[in-house]
């Protein structure tokens, strides 16, 4: 999953619909690449959801086997509620996904996330 950072998320989608009418009219070729999950955000909307804790959380999840949000909130020295709205909120977005176990929920993230260098504009 890529997350693209852009200044004007409007004018960015004028780009990529003008990019799919032209594919469509035959202007453009498609590259026929298998188009990778991208999150395009504002730099305001970024701070919003990455915030310092949530990327911890990503961040253990990444690196630990992680057997329930209870214990991934005990780790991390956060409240279980708190955890689990951030989990939400990141599922939401299909950065992290839940799978169920013996009637536990336990967070995974299973593909990388990447933030491409910025562009200059």
């Amino acid at each position: 999953m890529k997350i693209e950072i852009v200044e004007d998320l409007k004018e960015r989608m004028k780009m990529d619909n003008k990019y799919a009418k032209d594919v469509i009219k035959g202007k453009v070729k498609a590259d026929g690449k298998k188009a990778e999950k991208t999150i395009i955000i504002t730099p305001e909307t970024f701070a919003k959801i990455f915030s310092p804790e949530r990327i911890k959380l990503m961040l253990k999840i990444k690196r630990n086997n992680i057997s329930n949000i209870y214990q991934l909130a005990k780790e991390l020295h956060r409240k279980y509620e708190a955890v689990h709205r951030d989990i939400k909120l990141l599922e939401g977005f299909g950065i992290i996904k839940l799978k169920d176990k013996n009637h536990k929920k336990i967070p995974f993230m299973d593909e990388p996330l990447t933030i491409p260098e910025l562009a200059a504009g």
